[in-house]
């Protein structure tokens, strides 16, 4: 297309971010002793750095060690280093910046359920199992990468259980997400309102002694629900518009539709967990009765909330203004070039079948998933079908997401390495083929290896692509 293109599919951890490395040659002499040697010799902080800042002053989390994970520190701190006042605010990976802590280790201090250090589940994150979630940390950094602020627009095509949204709004950019899957379009709304409810009238007017009906109520409200079966249409409509019509038109009249929106909403994803609690862990060691993980589960959400408004009220954090949309990656409902970055992981659906992860939600709010299957990316098809339709769909995407950014921004794709039908598939070296042809300028590929000897995936790669 006549337009210069940069392709690096592996980068190392000196030739990622397009400045001077750091020197280890004009170090001072290293002491006799071989620990303090190599310390100085191998000295990612001032890799990091550069030579701009006494290093003195910063200080990287403890927890962060990985070769991918230096790589997105230093690609944050370029972004911001002319403003350290606000990369106090938003950095992921900093633990001290300018001599003072940032703010991220404050907020990852609000520990969540399966919380790894600073890396995930720390505020709302936790609230709903889901599997494939992103680690906000990671995401946060890619977001500061593209130093999108304000009203300027990241945008999530893929939105999955609302990562990507979670962390714009912390950092204080404008978020829109897409999602085909309307439970993930409701979930995902509920933890983003869920950032801003207001804690102690919560625990004021929402006793403990009223959880018992509370429970009662949603349980009942299975078999009126069921009456009022929902087939939903793909059609870029708001998830907060889908919340109101259930409640609306679908939920039974009761004390708890008296309760602010938000409240409700969350009452119900509390009831939501612990049925995905019961279902998936009856017959197993952590059974337990649905009430008894919906008591549970209302205990540890309230401590989160507890922990998310003081936190924020400390660090006077009002979150960003964010939209969720049930629509399809595949016609995104947005102007040409009107979005300043995309962070996103395309479904691994030709492995794992989201809709059956997400049935028993699905079914409980009578939600008719028939259309479902034939509209989501990766569960069109079969077998050998699967992966071409798959291919086909996720090329489209990507046009897509090079169609709503701006000139000179971002798209970071994070990819895992899924099975299917025996083969490890690699849609790394096919999106890298195909962003010169759609137009992008520059793309690289970073690789960041799954930890755990369980994992379904060994590693996963971000692809960064710039139009």
């Amino acid at each position: 297309m006549g337009k210069k293109y940069n392709r690096k599919e592996t980068p190392s951890l000196f030739d990622f971010i397009k400045t001077d490395s750091y020197d280890v040659n004009k170090t001072p002499k290293p002491t006799p002793v071989l620990s303090r040697h190599l310390e100085k010799q191998i000295d990612p902080l001032s890799w990091v750095l550069g030579r701009e800042h006494n290093k003195e002053n910063f200080q990287l989390f403890e927890d962060v060690g990985q070769i991918y994970e230096l790589q997105l520190a230093k690609m944050e701190y370029e972004s911001f280093k002319e403003n350290l006042a606000l990369f106090r605010k938003r950095t992921a990976y900093f633990k001290i910046v300018n001599g003072r802590k940032t703010y991220h280790y404050f907020i990852s201090k609000v520990k969540g359920k399966g919380q790894i250090g600073h890396t995930n589940q720390y505020i709302t994150h936790w609230f709903y199992p889901y599997k494939g979630k992103f680690h906000g940390q990671m995401i946060k950094a890619i977001i500061n990468f593209m130093g999108a602020t304000g009203e300027e627009i990241i945008l999530d095509p893929f939105m999955g259980s609302g990562t990507t949204l979670i962390e714009a709004s912390i950092v204080g950019t404008k978020s829109i997400g897409i999602e085909i899957n309307p439970a993930l379009c409701i979930v995902s709304q509920i933890k983003l309102d869920s950032l801003r409810i207001n804690y102690p009238e919560f625990e004021k007017s929402i006793k403990t002694k009223n959880l018992p009906e509370i429970f009662k109520y949603f349980n009942e409200a299975r078999a009126y629900l069921s009456e009022r079966k929902w087939e939903m249409e793909v059609n870029n409509q708001n998830a907060k518009d889908i919340l109101m019509e259930l409640w609306e038109n679908h939920f039974p009249n009761s004390f708890v539709k008296e309760y602010p929106f938000e409240w409700r909403n969350l009452l119900l994803l509390i009831y939501l967990h612990a049925l995905s609690d019961y279902t998936y862990l009856k017959g197993t060691n952590k059974e337990k009765s649905f009430e008894e993980f919906f008591y549970i589960n209302f205990e540890e959400y309230s401590k989160t909330l507890k922990g998310t408004y003081e936190t924020f009220k400390k660090l006077s954090l009002t979150p960003k203004k964010y939209t969720v949309i049930l629509g399809s990656a595949l016609n995104l409902p947005l102007n040409d070039s009107s979005v300043k970055g995309i962070v996103t992981s395309p479904p691994y659906s030709i492995a794992l079948d989201y809709v059956k992860n997400d049935l028993h939600l699905l079914n409980y709010l009578g939600i008719d998933t028939s259309k479902l299957r034939n509209e989501m990316i990766g569960l069109k098809g079969r077998k050998n079908e699967k992966v071409v339709m798959y291919e086909k769909d996720i090329r489209r995407s990507v046009e897509e997401m090079y169609r709503v950014l701006k000139k000179g921004s971002w798209a970071a794709i994070v990819l895992g390495d899924v099975v299917v039908n025996g083969k490890r598939t690699d849609f790394r070296e096919k999106i890298i083929e195909w962003a010169p042809q759609i137009g992008f300028v520059d793309a690289y590929a970073m690789k960041r290896p799954i930890l755990g000897g369980f994992a379904r995936l060994r590693y996963e790669h971000i692809l960064f692509l710039q139009k």
